[in-house]
């Protein structure tokens, strides 16, 4: 979902770059704010976009035809270097949904070789964009590259080969127009807009099933999202069972600190859930109790609520879906019973996402095995 501030700065090219017949192919000496160009080879349109006075980045964009589950969709590519991204390659077509998605496990692949990891991510109802780790290396490939490839599992695109057909002086404006504009390539630059976390290559679908000090398989193998920890957790066999995503805070001196932790569950047998930790609490285990949970101070309705431990409370929703939605369109969240008092945390954009990514990839919905 877009929201301000959010990877929404990474724009898509305006339909106006289209052009029925491109103009012939030229050499450029500059590029300029707001000055397009085109190119007859590959049908090309670039374009320094401009956004409050400032260029905020520069795009490169043509049609092309990607694989879908029908058959061909025609979708508008772009490379893009932004502000709000680095450098970015963008999708966009209406097969595409408005879903909340953050995959750290995408991929970029040049002419059917290497896959270079990549962070998938919504950038607007019916756009998705790849920032690739090595955006350097990516770069540099396109430039002998005739096919483009790009998969993400965690938002069920697989693109299938595209024929780029992308001449030297267009990639060489994109590149000089990220120069000219003093944009970086590897990273978000726009203070407005959050990290990206780190690209990881897929997980393996069976991997150590070996208990660690921490907890459960993999529960220490960790992705910063967003100022919470992401892992994938494994059962007996190996395979990924549970996408957890969590964060601990504390108040209070050293010796006397109040320990806190808000978890999120994505599970087959559970869904969606939530569970907070509190050091304050000695509650009876297994109990019910009564609670108000919120987001942004609306009321969420449709859930339970019940004791796990001593300082363990979980939230168990009716509808996965619901809960999600209400999460990813809030900033903020509270759970109050008379047990904990209240207990409030930030959610932050990505957290729903990379769940849902999490999920998808491992064949975890959101929805209850019952559902």
């Amino acid at each position: 979902m877009a929201t301000p501030g959010s990877w929404t700065k990474f724009a898509f090219a305006a339909a106006t770059l289209f052009a029925v017949g491109a103009a012939p192919s030229h050499a450029f000496d500059r590029p300029v704010g707001g000055k397009q160009e085109r190119w007859e080879q590959g049908y090309w349109s670039a374009v320094p976009q401009v956004r409050d006075g400032k260029v905020s980045q520069c795009v490169l964009v043509a049609r092309r035809g990607r694989a879908g589950k029908d058959g061909e969709i025609a979708t508008n590519l772009s490379l893009n270097i932004s502000r709000g991204a680095g450098f970015a390659f963008g999708i966009r077509d209406a097969a595409i949904g408005s879903e909340n998605i953050l995959d750290d496990q995408a991929e970029v692949i040049l002419d059917d070789g290497r896959a270079f990891p990549a962070v998938g991510f919504d950038v607007a109802a019916g756009a998705l964009a790849l920032h690739p780790g090595d955006a350097a290396a990516v770069l540099a490939g396109l430039a002998k590259t005739k096919t483009l490839r790009l998969r993400s599992a965690g938002a069920g695109l697989d693109t299938g080969v595209i024929d780029l057909n992308l001449p030297a002086d267009a990639l060489g404006w994109l590149e000089a127009c990220g120069r000219t504009f003093d944009i970086a390539i590897d990273r978000p630059t726009d203070p407005k807009a959050p990290a990206l976390p780190v690209p990881r290559p897929r997980s393996p679908k069976i991997g150590s099933a070996q208990p660690t000090p921490a907890g459960p398989p993999g529960i220490e193998d960790k992705q910063k999202i967003a100022g919470w920890d992401a892992s994938e957790l494994r059962a007996r066999d190996g395979s990924i069972v549970v996408c957890l995503i969590r964060r601990h805070y504390a108040t209070g001196s050293d010796k006397n600190a109040r320990l806190l932790g808000t978890f999120l569950f994505l599970s087959r047998a559970k869904g969606l859930t939530l569970m907070f930790k509190d050091s304050a609490l000695d509650l009876a285990a297994d109990q019910p109790i009564a609670a108000t949970f919120t987001t942004d101070g609306k009321p969420f309705i449709g859930f339970a609520a019940q004791t796990i431990s001593k300082d363990e409370i979980g939230l168990y929703p009716q509808h996965g879906m619901m809960l999600a939605l209400a999460l990813e369109n809030s900033e903020r969240a509270e759970l109050k019973s008379k047990a904990n008092g209240g207990l409030e945390f930030p959610v932050g954009r990505g957290v729903i996402g990379w769940l849902r990514a999490c999920g998808r990839r491992n064949g975890i919905p959101l929805e209850p095995a019952a559902h």
